[in-house]
């Protein structure tokens, strides 16, 4: 099974509760396969971690799965981070064509030799 394109997406000013509360940091936008994305990961700028296992912390189990929903479900309905997100998931889509550089230089031959057949 392939593995889920996933970029890193920096955010700043995320509201996580109420006017005052406010997050940032990084979060890791993963493919969802239905043309969309979920966050996976969330590290906060002072080093916080948090991921969608929600696994223990020292802040409590519960208490770090409902800041990690939070945040997430803000960037999840962000125009920005899905903006950012389709634009690179469009550059890694893009096919790559190991022989583009030839056939440009060989296109240039080509009209050389046109051009000089014309004279």
């Amino acid at each position: 099974m392939a593995k889920a394109f996933q970029v890193f997406y920096g955010f700043d000013e995320v509201r996580v509760f109420g006017e005052g509360l406010l997050a940032y940091g990084t979060a890791t936008l993963v493919q969802d396969g239905d043309e969309g994305f979920y966050v996976s990961t969330i590290v906060l700028d002072d080093g916080t971690r948090f991921d969608r296992r929600h696994g223990s912390g020292a802040l409590g189990s519960e208490f770090t799965k409902r800041l990690f929903d939070l945040i997430a479900i803000e960037i999840e309905n962000d125009s920005h981070a899905q903006d950012f997100f389709n634009e690179k998931y469009a550059e890694y889509s893009e096919p790559v064509d190991d022989d583009y550089h030839y056939q440009a230089w060989r296109d240039r031959q080509l009209d050389a030799d046109w051009r000089d057949a014309a004279e």
